[in-house]
């Protein structure tokens, strides 16, 4: 949850412009009615002090460890665990630009299975001591398309650790292709989940300059992998999420955040567009130790009519 004391927001927004806390009191009680009562008065206070012109506090990115059906294209330095459930011959191979091996497996766990690549040659060189079965936890990866399908990807800052201490999964396919709707408040930290929820308050959107080819994170148009490249603008976005039980921040990135962003390119138009503007959330919570919140990460988000909604899940 964004904030445990509803009154220090209050404070705060009373603080930050001419009215008194009664005043606020009763705007945030009139932003509920009008969103029918699908916000809390958290979420609806956040929407008030955006109207107010009040600035709160933003918080710090989510973590990088997720899990497998929260990856989302262009991501760096993911960490990811997965039950391997199909091992591939190491190949060779030669191009114009270098000659090597390339390794691949498949692993998964409660939200999906995902192809891991690996180009680097020490851990492909640990490849004979990986078992289908076993439980790796890959470090420092990257995602990208191929084919239509993500994958991680390892190169040569890349770890691979065998069967970590204390780490469990069970590979199903039942949670992935879930569609029933949960709670925040009822999420626990880990929990993968689909949310419908009001965006009440939308942070500044970042940018950073990307390969187009393994969307990795270049400096002045050079790759470390595919040499001189021209970069592509990928997006970051935090949001505050609010279902009518809690409030909490939300991490989107690269085409979650386009969605949202929606090729707008003002900071002012990007909020005014999707303040109040709800949709489905699918994603995990998770645990921002920093400062003793609550984070969701989300993996896809969709547009959805609150009739529709009511009508599929209420009879």
């Amino acid at each position: 949850m964004i904030h445990a004391n509803f009154d220090s927001l209050i404070g705060q927004i009373s603080e930050g412009c001419d009215k008194s806390s009664d005043e606020v009191r009763e705007l945030i009680k009139a932003k509920i009615v009008e969103l029918q009562d699908l916000i809390s008065q958290e979420g609806a206070a956040h929407i008030v002090a955006n109207e107010l012109g009040v600035k709160l506090a933003q918080f710090a990115a989510a973590p990088t460890e997720c899990k497998i059906g929260e990856i989302a294209l262009g991501n760096n330095n993911l960490n990811v665990c997965g039950k391997v459930t199909n091992i591939f011959e190491v190949r060779s191979f030669k191009t114009e630009k270098r000659e090597g091996r390339v390794a691949s497996l498949i692993m998964g766990d409660e939200t999906g299975k995902v192809r891991v690549t690996v180009w680097d040659e020490k851990i492909i060189a640990e490849f004979p001591n990986i078992k289908e079965g076993d439980i790796i936890k890959v470090s420092n990866a990257y995602s990208k398309e191929n084919n239509g399908f993500k994958e991680l990807h390892l190169g040569n800052k890349s770890k691979i650790q065998i069967n970590p201490e204390g780490v469990q999964i069970e590979v199903t396919s039942a949670q992935q292709n879930d569609d029933s709707v949960t709670y925040l408040k009822d999420m626990q930290v880990g929990e993968f989940a689909n949310v419908f929820a009001t965006i009440v308050n939308v942070y500044e959107p970042r940018f950073y300059d990307a390969c187009p080819q393994c969307n990795k994170k270049v400096l002045n148009n050079q790759c470390q992998i595919h040499g001189e490249v021209k970069s592509n603008k990928v997006p970051i976005l935090n949001i505050v999420i609010d279902d009518g039980t809690e409030t909490i921040r939300a991490s989107c990135f690269r085409e979650v955040a386009e969605a949202i962003i929606n090729n707008e390119t003002l900071y002012e138009t990007i909020k005014s567009n999707n303040l109040g503007k709800q949709f489905m959330f699918r994603g995990r919570k998770t645990k921002n130790d920093m400062y003793n919140t609550e984070d969701f990460m989300v993996a896809t988000v969709t547009e959805i009519n609150p009739k529709e909604l009511i009508e599929k899940y209420v009879s």
